[in-house]
């Protein structure tokens, strides 16, 4: 439903643009031909960037973009083998960035911000620097042989210089190395399920200042290991079950193993351990999911036991939702708890009152989908069981979004000429009710039904007149009442 909403509003969105066109070529095209629908950016004013520490003749580029209205502004990249780049771009706030030069970095700030008003501005400059990399090294001891260990570092350098030093490097030998320029720099090293650090040494710090420092030790303790073993009856052969276990205090395990056998198996070292057995549809289990045990130098046996349910013993759940207008299209997810993901989630959507499930007993989780142009205010998820009977029906309450008027207003064009705006949300806080509509008008004024938020507009040129008062683009705020309307006065040319 929502694809074909999708392509319903290109197919508008097109006819209104023909319907300009033909419109405006009635009105004022003196051979039935209408003028490009294009907003001239400028005039034009000249930002520079210039450059030092790279070798004659080597390729840079710079990437600028408008900040603000997207209906309008300059948005390129340059590149060039000399030392100075300049871009011309129109009026309003921009965004720069250097892009990265392999063997170098801008040593500082390779991004930023510039404004443009009426004027160009004095070149902007960046410095290279060569990246003269030198080999850190990582020891450990006390993994078993061949056991895959990981570091990471993170360096203090100022913009590019991050990409060369932030670094994460894997090994499996006894050695991780790192290749870095100067710089101070933090480390971390990932946990190892089954060994244990020592002395602190999965983090610190170090310097690397014109020469590689000493190597950096890092030290493990991998106790000895026992089976911890967990066997279930009850299940058809085949059927796919799992257990997960959670170390407590120091054991550093979170792990889950499944099996299509009546066993599922862990290796671990000595320590507590809490676990939860998985739910299995069409099962329940013949006793508490959850528990805790102990390694003390021996392997451990847990048996877990489930019951079968009668076939066929499905329940009706369902979900009403409140606040939509008719026909709105809605959807629940319906998950059951604790499975690992070998069990079934399942959606259902439409465009009625009522949306139903039919679900076995077991514990399930839900959640209600986000309605366009609608706040969810209660209702939305929760969880529930099913014991034999069906639960009682979920309400999922829903709020349309409140609209408020903006009114743009022309003066100058004969009656019945028509003119266009784009209006656009600009405000990550939108997305619920996102605004990219294009209105149409051939009367004096145009109106957008738009709910709180922050708006730019493009007004679009017609055919045979020119702007003589008011802005065409521009941008504006809804806070709750109706904006302040804009006008647009016309002459012909």
């Amino acid at each position: 439903m929502r694809v074909l909403g999708s392509a319903l509003g290109v197919v508008i969105g097109l006819t209104i643009v023909l319907g300009l066109s033909a419109l405006a070529a009635a009105s004022n095209g003196p051979s039935g031909t209408a003028a490009p629908v294009q907003k001239p950016l400028g005039p034009f004013y000249n930002v520079s960037f210039t450059e030092t520490g790279l070798p004659s003749g080597t390729t840079w580029s710079v990437h600028v973009a408008y900040i603000g209205c997207p209906c309008d502004g300059v948005h390129k990249t340059v590149s060039s083998t000399n030392s100075t780049i300049t871009i011309p771009v129109s009026n309003g706030s921009y965004n720069f960035n250097v892009l990265k030069v392999a063997g170098y970095y801008v040593n500082g700030k390779a991004h930023g911000e510039f404004n443009i008003s009426g004027a160009g501005l004095p070149p902007v400059a960046f410095v290279f620097a060569p990246i003269l990399p030198y080999t850190v090294e990582f020891t450990e001891t006390g993994l078993p042989s061949g056991t895959l260990w990981t570091v990471t570092t993170v360096g203090n350098g100022p913009g590019q210089e991050r990409s060369v030093e932030d670094l994460t490097e894997s090994s499996n030998t006894s050695a991780v190395n790192f290749t870095l320029p100067n710089a101070t720099y933090h480390y971390t090293v990932s946990p190892i399920v089954g060994s244990f650090f020592l002395n602190h040494t999965n983090k610190g710090s170090f310097v690397v200042a014109g020469a590689s420092p000493p190597a950096i030790k890092v030290e493990f303790s991998t106790p000895p290991t026992y089976a911890l073993t967990f066997t279930e009856s009850g299940l058809a052969t085949g059927t796919n079950w799992s257990v997960r276990i959670n170390g407590v205090g120091v054991v550093p395990v979170h792990t889950t193993a499944s099996s299509t056998s009546d066993k599922v198996s862990f290796t671990v070292a000595n320590g507590s351990y809490h676990y939860i057995v998985a739910q299995v549809l069409g099962y329940v289990l013949n006793g508490s999911a959850t528990g805790s045990l102990s390694i003390s130098g021996a392997a451990a046996n847990v048996n877990v036991s489930f019951l079968a349910l009668q076939k066929g013993a499905f329940y009706p759940v369902a979900f009403a939702e409140n606040g939509l207008a008719t026909g709105t299209h809605w959807a629940v997810t319906v998950w059951i708890t604790h499975t690992f993901g070998h069990s079934r989630t399942e959606t259902q959507s439409g465009t009625g009152s009522t949306i139903f499930f039919l679900l076995q007993n077991g514990s399930y989780k839900f959640v209600a989908h986000n309605v366009l142009k609608y706040n969810l205010v209660g209702g939305g998820s929760g969880a529930f069981g099913i014991v034999g009977a069906s639960p009682s029906t979920f309400v999922v309450n829903y709020s349309a979004i409140p609209t408020y008027t903006m009114t743009f207003t022309e003066s100058g064009l004969p009656s019945g000429t028509a003119w266009a705006v784009l209006v656009r949300s600009t405000s990550a806080g939108s997305t619920a009710y996102p605004v990219h509509t294009l209105g149409l008008s051939n009367s004096t004024t145009m109106s957008f039904a738009i709910p709180n938020g922050s708006y730019c507009y493009k007004l679009y040129p017609v055919t045979g007149f020119k702007l003589t008062s008011g802005l065409a683009a521009g941008s504006f705020n809804v806070t709750g009442t109706n904006p302040a309307g804009i006008s647009f006065g016309f002459s012909p040319k």
